[in-house]
Order: C-alpha cells, then structure tokens, then sequence
C-alpha cells in the first residue's frame, strides 16, 4: 500500500504550522494556570467574562495573573479555528486530523465553560480538577495533531504493532488523566502538603485524616500510572515494535520518571512553587505523550478493525450528540456540576443504552442497509460482523447499561434508559420504520429521552422543565432527519422505506420542515415566560432560532442539495448550542443580570 506524502503537501505544511503554533499556546495557557493557581489568583476575579465588574481592570497586584489568563482563551480558540481551516484542507492527506481538529474545537469550548463554573463555584476541588484535565486534552489534542502532520510519508503499509501493546498504552493514558484529575482535586483542596512522606503518607504508613487521603489519591494514581508506563515499555522490547512506537514509549516513561521525581522534590521541599510549576507542565507533556503512544498502537493493532467494527455498531457521532444533551441536561437540573461520580457513571451508562440501540437497530435493518449506499459499508452488509453477533452485542449492551445505571446512578434512569432502547428498537425500527411516512415524527421520542436520564440522574425525578426538553427534541428531530431524506430520498425509495419525500414529495417535505421550524421556535422561547430560563437564555434562542428559521426557507425556496445539507449539519450545531445557552443561563444567568 502506498500513502501520501504529507511533507510534500503545502496544505499538509500548514496544518503541521498551525497545530504546531495552536500545541504550544495551548501548553503555555496550561503552564500560566498553575503559575494562577500557586500565586492564589484564581479568584482575584470573582466574576466572567468581566473583572471586578469592568472588562479591563487596574492590572495591579495578583490580578494580573488571571486577567492574562483568562486573555489567552481567545487567542487559543483562534489558533486552533486556524488548525480547523487547515485540518479540513489537508483532509486527503491527514484524514486523523480533522476528527482531532473537531476534538479540540468542542475541548477549548468546553474549557471556557469550565473556567467560568471555577469562578462561580468559587474554585471548588471539583470544577478546577475538571478545568485541569480539559486544559490538558486541548493541549494533546492539538499536540497529536501536529505529531500526525509532521509524521515521515512511507512507501510501504506500516508494520504492526504486537497485541498486548495497545490496551497497555490505553490503560496507561486513562490512568495518568486520573492522575490529574485527583492532582487538580488536592490542590484545589489545599491538601498538597497533607503528606510529607515517602513513598506513602508518613514514610510507609498511610493516610489518616480525609485531607491525607485525598493527597494519597493522587500519589496512588500517579504510583499506578508509573508501572504501566513501564509495562507497556517493556511489551514494546520483546517483540520490538516499530521505531516510532519505541520512540513514544520511551519518551512517555522518560516523562513519567521526571514526574514522579518532581512530585518527590515538590513534597521534599514543602511544595515549592517552581517545582509545582515544573510538575504540571511535565504532566501535560507526559500525557501528550500517551496519547500519541495510544493512537500509534490502536491505529496499528490486528484487533483494530475488529473493534472499529463493533464501535460503528454502536453509531458513535448519534451517541455523542445524545450523551451531550444528558450532561447539559445535568447541569440545567442541578443548577452547577453535579458529582463527577453521578456524571461519569451517567455518561457511560447512557453510552451503553445508545449504543444497544444503535446495534439492535443495525441486525434489524441489515437488508435495507445493503441496498442503500449511505449505510452499504456498514458492519453487518459488508460482512465485517455477523448479524447474530450484532444483536448479541447489543442486548449485552443494554443490560449493561440498566445495571449499571441502577447500581451507580438511580432506577428511575436506568428505567428511562430501557424505555429509549425499547422505543427506539421496537417502536421506531420494528413498528413505523417501514410502514409510516410518519415514522421519524412518531419514533423521534426516542432521541428525546437522554434529556430525562440526565435530569433523573441529577435530581432522582422528573420535572416540569424536563418535559419541556423532551419536546424541544422531539419537535427538533423531523426538521433534522427530513433535510437528510431529501438528499437520500433515492436510497430510501431503492430500499423501500416509506419516509416523507419518498410518500409524498419534496414539496409537502418543505412545507412540513417549515411548520415544524417554527414550532420549534415557539417552544425553545415558552421556557422564557414560565420562569425557566432567563435573559442569556433568551438572547442566544432568538439567534440560534433565527439561523434555524434562514436554513429552513433556503430549503423551501432554493431547494438544492446544498441548502439541504446546510439545515442537515446546522441542526446539529443547534441542538448542541441550545443546550449549552440553557446551562449557561443556569449557571451564569443570575451573575450577568
């Protein structure tokens, strides 16, 4: 197999420059909070966006520290908008690096949010660890980024990497963002100096007191991080594997020597704060590190397509709009961050559950997906997977997800959660998929119930505001998928599915997207008037509807395919961005009026 040759590609240049360019700001944004952090200025500014009430404050004293951190966010979004632009234009050559191009667009999203939830929860342990870990993945995104577009062309397919590497590597990599998460916690809890001792607490005798554990949690997560680090360097040995994963390998255990040599001299010295500095910023290289280490070993590894295959079964971009409408739902109900117990073990209940659907729904439709050409290369019409192993993967799914749910979150979301498996497989795919033209108004309930397990999760019930969720994305749903079945209204007529266009036509598909448009609207702007949400909230639905409203005459008027795939792609961005402005107005809402 011959690939490209990124180094002769301009457009490849240019990606290498901005990631490149994006990677460094990124690491110099993480290394300036902690110099914010050890100087105690995190809340020399007790409000966001503005400062002490004024966009430009007297730049005196601890301040200052802040201000210019809180002045790169900016910058770096640029960056990394320009790693964007040149992402997508060296798509052909680097395919990778758009999809971490993406990443790092919603991270550094993400981190401005989590900045603001510091300030306004007055740096508690939890949203500074989360702060932490998101300032870290933006870098390594954008630093992976820069490594795959300055990786040397070959002539030749690259050699495999042996078995055992890859989950070693991946372990690896999860354990050393524990490590700063739990690193992020003590020091937002102030108990960096709750233990002097090493190896553990007091020399070989273990923590006591609440302060001495949470210390410990960081030490243990580090202690693991260290020994498979080193297990995954020794897999690498025996049988070698390729130069550059030696490479990665040990760089990452280099790193991870340093960092447990700094974190030793950091509590030797009694947290000096060149040393603390120093630890921080080696960890993001570490992990930048790991994650380069992970994706050469995955992207190489005899199990890679197997997994990749099963992965697609479980229709990841779908899962990833859901999963984001629980956690802002989350955050809407509980009026801030809920624990990061109650989120992770939501979150990946409500993956399982998606992902169930998704497979169940794929064994069902494995006919109609061979004659389509949008779903032909699918797992099971390509034969990549076998239809009973399909449908065995996604019942263990689900019950995957209803005891997980029930055991880490609460019944009543582990319920909600079987009901959107058995609505969407059973309702939906088996009943209305293929007997109604009314399908997707019908089924769409079932992308409409991650909102409730999301507020079930945060609350333990289900309240007015809820509902009102529920139905923004059940009216959301038939204006979204009718723009993709006017574009795929031949696949769907070649596989017999009866949706609108096909029954009735483009004309009556226009018409019908306009009046759900505006429906849409009138609903996202009642939350207003019933005291739900607030002013912020108001603003950013009256634009964001607007937009909505633009997309969905350009449909009825122009009527080309580009007009339809721009209300298709917007629609997505929508549903996100709405959800976001009511979190927003939860969390930030009372500071901005």
């Amino acid at each position: 197999m011959v690939t490209a040759s990124p180094a002769r590609d301009p457009c490849v240049s240019h990606l290498r420059i901005a990631a490149s360019a994006a990677a460094l700001f990124a690491f110099a944004l993480v290394a300036f909070g902690a110099v914010v952090r050890i100087n105690g200025a995190g809340m020399t500014c007790p409000d966001w966006p503005t400062c002490r009430g004024v966009w430009f404050p007297s730049l005196h004293d601890p301040v200052v520290y802040e201000w210019v951190h809180r002045l790169g966010a900016p910058i770096l979004t640029a960056l990394i908008a320009a790693t964007f632009v040149a992402a997508w234009r060296a798509r052909a050559a680097v395919p990778a690096a758009l999809r971490g191009a993406w990443f790092a667009l919603a991270m550094v999203v993400l981190q401005i949010a989590a900045g603001a939830v510091t300030i306004f929860t007055r740096n508690s342990p939890a949203s500074v660890a989360v702060h932490l870990v998101v300032g870290f993945g933006t870098f390594i995104t954008l630093a992976t980024i820069a490594v795959l577009a300055a990786s040397e062309p070959t002539q030749r397919a690259p050699a495999q990497v042996p078995a055992a590497i890859a989950p070693l590597a991946v372990l690896a990599t999860a354990a050393a963002f524990v490590t700063v998460f739990a690193g992020g916690f003590m020091a937002a809890a102030h108990d960096g100096g709750a233990c002097r001792g090493l190896p553990l607490c007091f020399g070989w005798t273990s923590a006591l007191t609440m302060a001495e554990r949470i210390h410990m949690d960081h030490r243990w997560a580090a202690y693991c991080t260290f020994a498979l680090v080193a297990i995954t360097f020794a897999a690498t040995l025996r049988p070698r594997a390729p130069r550059d994963v030696m490479t990665a390998a040990s760089v990452a255990l280099a790193l991870c020597v340093l960092q447990l040599a700094l974190g030793a001299l950091t509590v030797a010295t009694g947290l000096n704060d060149v040393l603390r500095g120093l630890h921080e910023a080696n960890g993001a290289l570490l992990g930048a590190a790991l994650v380069i280490l992970s994706y050469y070993c995955l992207s190489r590894s005899p199990a890679r397509e197997t997994l990749a295959n099963y992965f697609a079964l479980t229709k990841p971009r779908v899962m990833s709009l859901l999963l984001f409408t629980t956690f802002a739902t989350m955050i809407i109900a509980h009026g801030g961050m809920p624990s990061l117990a109650v989120i992770l073990a939501t979150l990946f209940g409500g993956a399982l559950a998606t992902g169930s659907a998704g497979a169940i729904n794929m064994y069902w439709d494995r006919d109609i997906d061979a004659q389509m050409k949008r779903t032909a290369a699918r797992p099971i019409p390509s034969g990549k997977v076998k239809p009973k192993h399909a449908l065995v993967f996604g019942l263990a799914l689900g019950a995957a997800s209803f005891v997980e749910l029930a055991s880490f979150v609460n019944l009543l979301a582990a319920a909600l959660a079987a009901v959107g498996i058995l609505y969407y497989v059973v309702v939906y795919t088996i009943w209305l998929k293929r007997l109604t033209p009314q399908n997707i108004v019908i089924g769409g309930a079932a992308g409409s119930i991650p909102p409730l397990v999301g507020w079930a999760a945060a609350t333990g019930h289900i309240g007015l505001t809820a509902a009102l969720l529920f139905a923004i994305v059940f009216v959301w749903t038939p204006p979204h998928f009718w723009a993709l079945a006017l574009m795929a209204k031949k696949q769907y007529a070649q596989g017999g599915i009866p949706m609108l266009p096909v029954v009735r036509g483009d004309a009556e598909t226009k018409r019908q997207i306009i009046v759900y448009s505006i429906a849409l609207a009138a609903l996202t702007l009642v939350a207003v008037p019933l005291h739900m949400m607030g002013l912020l909230y108001l603003v950013c639905a009256i634009a964001l509807d607007a937009v909505f409203l633009y997309c969905a005459l350009r449909v009825l008027k122009a009527g080309t395919p580009a007009a339809e795939r721009a209300l298709y792609s917007y629609s997505l961005l929508y549903l996100a961005l709405l959800f976001v402005a009511m979190a927003a107005d939860r969390v930030l809402g009372s500071h901005l009026v």
